[in-house]
């Protein structure tokens, strides 16, 4: 992949692939233009894209599982699955229509996302124990819906806007 290609956007792209190989092994990383797809056990992951239309997959189990995900652009969109114990995700988006896709299963499980613009969606799924969820949305027109399933569960939703809506379902 050329650096120049995509007015560079391809090049950074792979410079935070390259820098998530160094987190996980090799054979844990998968690329694809414009298309991040990481699966890593017992480790760290960040994956960091600007541009417009990235898309980026992360399937993280076991133990002791840490996600880091940032997007600066538009249209972006982030699917983030984790299933373990002591698993946390901190997922930042900047930028307009922009989508984050949360889901862990386990015990003690942690999410944060940020989303700074207009029309994001957010939505969160926790099951298991201890599970804590928080959604800031900052912006117009931005949805956050966040379901928990099991004992002990938290969850903060802030928007700052108009238009928006947010939906919080703790069994």
């Amino acid at each position: 992949m050329s650096l120049k290609n995509n007015t560079g956007r391809n090049g950074l792209l792979l410079a935070a692939l390259l820098l998530g190989s160094t987190l996980c092994h090799a054979a844990d990383l998968l690329r694809e233009d414009r298309y991040a797809d990481i699966t890593v056990g017992n480790s760290v992951a960040t994956i960091s894209q600007i541009g417009s239309y990235n898309k980026a997959r992360v399937d993280q189990s076991g133990a002791s599982q840490r996600m880091v995900q940032s997007q600066v652009g538009s249209r972006n969109q982030a699917a983030i699955n984790q299933s373990g114990a002591n698993n946390s995700i901190t997922a930042q988006q900047n930028g307009s229509g922009n989508t984050t896709q949360v889901t862990q299963s386990g015990n003690q499980n942690q999410t944060g996302v940020a989303q700074h613009g207009t029309d994001n969606t957010a939505n969160v799924v926790q099951t298991g124990a201890y599970n804590q969820a928080f959604v800031g949305q900052y912006g117009q027109s931005n949805q956050a819906t966040v379901n928990q399933a099991g004992f002990g569960g938290t969850v903060s939703v802030t928007q700052y806007g108009d238009n928006m809506k947010a939906s919080a379902t703790q069994r």
